[in-house]
């Protein structure tokens, strides 16, 4: 078995747990790490973790028993031990080849990566971040990873999970010469019901209406796709749900086809080769758009919803839906067992 440690179990560690345990294979949550800054007795705390992975108002129920013991969790029979508010250096990750660093904070990040050769192996990053070795997207650039060069992995963002195999496969075939992105966000952990002070003010008020916020999407699609630098603009608008982000894209193409069908059988294409299980058409149903709901806990990185589907000339406009929860959490697996494949004994 490969031990995987997590720093950090808010949505996409309790997420990713639940991946890797669905998956029963040889990449298992092997020890936990969280901050503990209101100082909560350890057992109390490692029980209300429990409860949050037990019962989640976006997943549903875990589909196995999970209980509290003391200072660990027991996930269908399996102790998990947790530690509260140390920092990383000073957890005892015995046991654990590769920690995925999954807090959201980037001194956190920091770090963790600083762990890597040391206390573990490989350090996984769920975010996008200068110091890591090498940035890794399904789809777009596997081929690069080096076991014997890459010790501090980035996964980049979900949205540059969706987005990056789409417009690497619509770059090669047409070449794209600039484009717009805007992202239609679900709600994250920081946002709150009332307005509250913020870094960028916007963020900070009410979670319950739209707020236009800058999204760092064109960085880290240009980050794996680096012929695109300079030719993408994003921004992002967050909206009181709780998952599944609409992403719009208009494109310009430097070589366009002629009908928007020719794009959709290259897409389509695709889907069925070296795309996978990371890209899916949507048709919707007796010829009718779906909402973003229907496109909850689909693991595929882009769904590219054919109805609004659209060429003008050059203008190429897609809309992408994708699970910003589960889709990238099943996108760090994958990473992880690529890595774990390759890991020297």
């Amino acid at each position: 078995m490969v031990g995987v440690g997590l720093i950090g179990f808010g949505r996409v560690g309790r997420r990713l747990l639940r991946e890797l345990e669905s998956r029963q294979g040889q990449v298992r949550v092997v020890r936990i790490a969280e901050a503990n800054p209101h100082g909560r007795p350890a057992a109390e705390l490692a029980a209300n973790f429990a409860y949050l992975l037990a019962h989640d108002s976006t997943a549903g129920p875990f589909p196995a028993p999970v209980a509290a013991q003391d200072r660990a969790l027991s996930v269908d029979g399996r102790l998990i031990p947790m530690d509260f508010g140390g920092d990383p250096a000073n957890v005892d990750w015995q046991g654990v080849d590769i920690l995925v660093e999954a807090s959201g904070d980037p001194t956190a990040a920091s770090r963790a990566a600083a762990l890597a050769g040391e206390q573990v192996k490989k350090v996984v990053i769920t975010r996008s971040v200068q110091h890591a070795q090498v940035t890794l997207i399904r789809g777009v650039n596997f081929h690069l990873y080096d076991p014997e060069r890459h010790h501090v992995i980035s996964c980049s963002t979900c949205t540059a999970n969706a987005t990056a195999p789409v417009l690497k496969l619509l770059d090669q075939a047409y070449g794209i010469e600039r484009g717009s992105l805007i992202t239609v966000h679900p709600a994250l952990s920081g946002d709150t019901l009332l307005d509250a002070p913020a870094g960028f003010f916007c963020t900070g008020r009410s979670g319950l209406t739209i707020r236009p916020v800058p999204s760092q999407v064109a960085h880290t699609t240009s980050q794996v796709l680096p012929q695109l630098q300079g030719r993408l603009m994003a921004m992002s608008l967050r909206v009181p749900t709780p998952v599944v982000n609409a992403l719009c894209a208009d494109l310009v193409l430097a070589r366009p086809p002629a009908h928007a069908r020719e794009v959709g059988r290259l897409l389509q294409q695709a889907a069925q080769e070296e795309l996978a299980g990371i890209l899916r058409l949507e048709e919707g149903f007796l010829g009718h758009p779906k909402p973003a709901c229907d496109f909850a806990a689909d693991p595929h990185s882009a769904i590219v919803d054919l109805h609004w589907l659209s060429l003008s000339g050059s203008l190429l406009r897609l809309l992408i839906w994708h699970d910003n929860e589960y889709a990238y959490c099943c996108r760090v697996a994958d990473t992880l067992e690529m890595i774990a494949a390759k890991l020297q004994p």
